[in-house]
């Protein structure tokens, strides 16, 4: 984990144009947000191993390897309240520039992207909220019955706080703790919601994951563009097939030439990722058990195209779907 984190916090930051990226905004309170996004980053790699074996891999073939992005999750309460705009205050308060609005085919997810400093090192950021309501009522219901009053409620001062604080670990620790804790029943029933219905098993994950992890980083994302290892990997297929083969990594099954990669040069993004690795987690009815946290994903991104595509990030979120080996 120490080696990957020291690879990725490379104090030598590539330029803009390679990480596609172009907000000229000043950072704001630059070292309190990189305190906690190193601390965010540091904890994200502990769960994360196949993250971290990839990286330090990928450096010892003599790769660059920047970090495109991370993705936090949240939900809407009964209220209307919205996860997505509590957690842009936490970006925008540090320099981010809101960037495009993502609809999410045949999801039940509002999505919005946000740019860092272009002067910075720090990685884009990806943040959706699942629009609780839209869920079977049962499900609904649970979700509500532990999110409401949050986002417009007991969330607002500890955001404030940890905003003001001086320095990140009050805000490393908001966005990784989960603020609620369900019982291992409520997080099966919501998961088992969709009662075997397929078009409605992505909110039902999304959902149950969310009620388990809460907004901790679900990914971080290797930037094909930026390895140096054209030869090598001249594409992003190859680099799965790289990663397969070298490493034993599980891809999530996605579609493409190579059946994992989403989207297409012509579209202007390819993405691919893992199947997530496994956590223990401890419910607030004491029950145990190993469950989907978090992923590693890999992008490659054409003609300088800055943004995310709604139907690649449908296909991503299935990464944490429980069940897989």
């Amino acid at each position: 984990m120490e080696a990957a984190f020291r690879i990725l916090t490379n104090p030598n930051p590539l330029s803009a144009a390679t990480r596609c990226v172009e907000n000229a905004k000043t950072p704001i309170r630059r070292d309190v947000f990189a305190a906690a996004w190193h601390e965010l980053l540091r904890r994200y790699l502990v769960r994360t191993p196949t993250a971290s074996r990839a990286i330090a891999h990928l450096d010892g073939l003599g790769a660059r390897v920047h970090n495109d992005h991370i993705a936090l999750r949240s939900f809407v309460d009964s209220g209307g309240h919205s996860g997505l705009a509590y957690l842009d205050q936490v970006f925008t308060a540090f320099g981010y520039a809101a960037q495009d609005d993502i609809v999410i085919p045949s999801l039940p997810v509002n999505a919005r992207w946000y740019e860092p400093p272009a002067e910075t090192d720090w990685p884009k950021v990806f943040v959706s909220e699942l629009r609780t309501g839209e869920l079977p009522a049962e499900a609904a219901k649970i979700v509500f019955s532990h999110v409401d009053g949050f986002y417009g409620g007991r969330g607002v001062p500890t955001l404030r706080d940890a905003l003001a604080a001086a320095s990140g670990a009050p805000l490393a620790d908001l966005l990784d703790e989960p603020p609620w804790r369900p019982t291992a029943a409520e997080v099966a029933a919501v998961r088992g919601a969709d009662g075997g219905d397929a078009a409605l098993r992505g909110a039902t994950e999304y959902a149950s994951w969310t009620l388990t992890h809460g907004h901790r980083i679900n990914h971080l994302t290797i930037l094909h563009n930026a390895l140096g290892l054209e030869a090598a990997v001249p594409t992003l297929a190859a680099l799965n097939a790289r990663m397969i083969a070298d490493l034993g990594f599980e891809f999530n099954k996605a579609g493409g030439s190579d059946g994992l990669t989403q989207g297409s040069v012509a579209s202007r993004l390819e993405q691919s990722s893992t199947v997530a690795d496994h956590v223990e987690v401890t419910f607030g009815c004491g029950k145990e058990e190993r469950l989907p946290c978090a992923f590693l994903e890999l992008i490659q991104r054409h003609d300088g195209f800055r943004g995310f595509l709604g139907q690649n990030a449908k296909g991503i979120f299935a990464s944490t779907h429980a069940g897989r080996s």
